[in-house]
């Protein structure tokens, strides 16, 4: 297998779209009769109790560095960020069939158009500042053809870099403002920390750092950004532009509509491939501040057309409990820790998932916000959610070391494991009754 290594230099206005070369060919089938069952359903570890909840489907990929994240695409394909950059997996293969090296990378996702975004890192020569100088700065990378099905190499089509993409700093002297190194705002401590796609394909980036004055003319760092396709004679392009932020989202202060050191944002719009998909531009955002009192750390927010145009609202009926019905819920005080990613199934379950870094745990829930699932049949508990969510700290089959990624397709979830060092996968046992 080759590596793509992507570490050009930048300098400041000129952001010239490269061709990647050097890659494998064409990819293979991602199924067969065979690969169906051993992969797409998995072998249930024999040592596993057969209880009512999720399974582990063994064996699990290993081999990764520090995984960061990982997404099943419309594709099908499962891409996965980890300290190498972005890998590519057929899930009827055991190891990756293409590597992007990107430094950093932390948040992977797909379009409908199948284009790949990875959030990740860039090293940065900015002449005006310093030819001598260098600068890491948090970037947006979007790729082309990454899954092969068009030909053995993919393109590269844009770079959003931070601060050069945030529509907030259109004058040169805002871009280059918190370019010092020594100073605690410098544009090095942003983070690019998750990504997500609507039905229209427009991007929404959840950015973090340390500069969050609410009086200044430039967007706060803890934001959600809108990036759209840039248009030429009426066409969209493959460039991105940002259009606008989510104002509404407070940065510092928590409550039901807050964007406190978010790490992560998923959109209702989720794999598989379909006719019809909602136009919701609602999302769920997740907030990972240690030195904030968070209360509740995982949002739901909810975009409302009005007739002053879009609006932000809080999902205030997730505080509604019904406790005759479950003994958890996604806005239960204090619930989570480090809640790091969030996953919503796009199959007719509408789960949510998330995975929390500090308790090494996976939490899964109803779309309403109750934990847990219906109980199958023959259960003795029949009038209350069963809780499935598990975890703790560890390497045995249903444990996790700080995981940092979670993904669903057919019925299987996906947990970026990250201390250790593979990928997890798990199926609830209900699942395996034919």
């Amino acid at each position: 297998m080759k590596k793509l290594s992507l570490k050009p230099y930048l300098f400041i206005l000129f952001f010239a779209p490269l061709l990647l070369a050097g890659c494998d060919g064409l990819l293979g089938s991602k199924s067969n009769e065979t690969t169906d069952e051993i992969f797409e359903e998995g072998r249930i570890d024999p040592t596993q109790p057969r209880t009512d909840g999720y399974v582990p489907l063994t064996p699990f990929w290993d081999g990764f560095d520090q995984p960061t994240d990982v997404f099943v695409g419309y594709d099908e394909f499962v891409y996965v960020t980890d300290a190498n950059g972005v890998h590519l997996l057929d899930r009827a293969d055991l190891s990756p069939r293409r590597t992007i090296e990107l430094e950093g990378a932390v948040s992977v996702t797909q379009d409908r158009l199948l284009n790949v975004y990875v959030s990740a890192r860039y090293d940065t020569v900015i002449n005006s500042v310093d030819p001598n100088e260098t600068w890491n700065l948090p970037a947006v990378f979007k790729f082309r053809n990454l899954n092969g099905t068009d030909g053995p190499e993919p393109t590269f089509l844009d770079t959003l870099i931070h601060p050069f993409a945030d529509a907030s700093r259109s004058s040169t002297t805002a871009q280059l403002s918190r370019l010092d190194k020594d100073s605690p705002t410098n544009e090095e401590l942003v983070e690019l920390t998750g990504l997500t796609t609507l039905a229209d394909n427009t991007l929404y980036v959840t950015r973090r750092g340390p500069s969050n004055n609410l009086t200044s003319i430039a967007a706060p760092d803890n934001t959600v950004l809108v990036y759209v396709p840039i248009m030429k004679n009426g066409v969209q392009t493959p460039q991105m532009r940002n259009v606008a932020r989510i104002r509404s989202l407070n940065p510092v202060n928590p409550s039901l509509l807050s964007a406190v050191g978010p790490t992560a944002i998923t959109s209702f719009i989720s794999p598989p491939q379909q006719d019809v998909f909602p136009e919701t531009r609602s999302f769920l955002i997740a907030q990972g501040d240690q030195n904030t009192n968070i209360t509740f750390r995982v949002l739901q927010v909810n975009a409302v057309e009005t007739t002053d145009g879009l609006v932000y609202r809080p999902n205030s009926a997730f505080l509604d409990r019904d406790t005759t019905r479950t003994d958890g819920f996604i806005y239960e005080e204090n619930k989570f820790s480090y809640p790091a990613d969030i996953a919503i199934a796009g199959d007719q379950t509408s789960y949510i998932f998330v995975v929390d870094r500090n308790q090494n745990r996976l939490y899964q829930f109803q779309p309403n916000g109750n934990e847990g699932i219906i109980p199958p049949r023959g259960s003795t508990e029949r009038d209350k959610n069963l809780i499935v969510s598990f975890g703790e700290e560890g390497s045995g089959p249903r444990q996790f070391s700080s995981p940092s990624g979670v993904a669903y397709f057919d019925e299987i979830v996906y947990v970026a494991d990250t201390g250790n060092n593979r990928i997890a996968r798990f199926k609830l046992s209900t699942d395996l009754i034919e």
